[in-house]
């Protein structure tokens, strides 16, 4: 009988979930996960099987698909694990303006994953972060130290992740965005923050990805910077903390907890109860938007506080 999948998820590409310029060029792996039934007479599928499956790579304006091979690895009851490893994905990359964002889906059979975004988090190297020591430099915080936050008072760090990123792949997608100093009012921030463009700032009781507030004037991808270092603090539970006076996010644990170079340092029962799904922090404190009217109204109030010869171009 013909195995049916019911279950496809991709645990991780590039391994560390950044494509890199190296590789682009010369190839990388996607592995994941995956459950079948309707096997009468014992599993289908076993150790070492080649299944012809389908990638599909967007960037935000196009989708290239290709077919390629996939390979079996292990296998426990209905249960396997699957990895693809082949060059060519090189030229299916290099097609496609990759950065931050980008997902990818493997189709096996009739069953599609869901989409695996390639990410990165967090602050940039220097931006500081409110303490009980007042405002300190995110790469200087330590494990313990405590951060003010909006509704929870003060609240102990459980770990910070650390990733580097050197000269990314597509670095003018993946760029950091800069909110500069002043660009929500007065001392609002206090002084330029740099962030991944999915970190979120507050506003209105939601939250919203940086990326949803690029004008372009006063809040932009700052493609400057070659040699990214982000950080994320981690608390008991997610919160708004202060970031060089701007109300933004910590972090909210979800399947990147393995992507900072750092994951082995995060406590080990903290650590499976994220991967349990039973953590406390993985509960958002706040519901996340990237349209509606607290949007629309951040983006006027940038526009607003823009300089008088920029407002056009910062309401776009």
């Amino acid at each position: 009988m013909t195995t049916t999948f019911t279950g496809v998820t991709i645990n991780s590409v590039a391994t560390d979930n950044i494509i890199d310029s190296n590789e682009a060029s010369n190839g990388f792996s996607i592995v994941g996960t995956g459950t079948i039934t309707n096997s009468p007479g014992g599993n289908n599928v076993k150790k070492g099987d080649v299944i012809s499956v389908t990638v599909r790579w967007f960037d935000g304006n196009q989708t290239i698909s290709q077919t390629i091979d996939a390979t079996i690895n292990t296998v426990n009851g209905n249960n396997f694990t699957w990895s693809i490893t082949d060059n060519t994905f090189a030229t299916q990359v290099a097609a496609l303006n990759t950065g931050t964002n980008d997902s990818v889906t493997v189709q096996f059979g009739s069953v599609t994953s869901t989409p695996f975004t390639v990410n990165y988090a967090c602050f940039l190297r220097g931006t500081r972060v409110l303490t009980r020591h007042g405002y300190c430099p995110v790469e200087e915080l330590a494990v313990g130290d405590e951060v003010r936050t909006l509704s929870g008072g003060w609240q102990p760090l459980r770990w910070i992740g650390r990733q580097r990123i050197t000269t990314p792949f597509g670095l003018a997608k993946g760029a950091p965005v800069r909110i500069t100093a002043g660009a929500f009012g007065p001392a609002l921030p206090e002084r330029d923050v740099c962030v991944s463009q999915d970190h979120a700032i507050f506003f209105r009781n939601q939250l919203i990805p940086a990326r949803f507030l690029v004008n372009g004037v006063t809040v932009f991808h700052d493609t400057s910077i070659e040699n990214i270092e982000y950080f994320h603090l981690l608390l008991d539970r997610h919160a708004v903390i202060f970031s060089e006076g701007l109300a933004t996010e910590s972090y909210v644990p979800c399947e990147n907890i393995d992507w900072f170079d750092n994951t082995a340092e995060c406590p080990q029962v903290l650590l499976n109860a994220i991967r349990a799904g039973t953590a406390e922090c993985l509960n958002e404190c706040y519901p996340r938007k990237t349209t509606g009217p607290a949007v629309e109204a951040a983006r006027a109030l940038l526009a607003r506080f823009a300089p008088a010869d920029a407002k056009e171009r910062a309401v776009g």
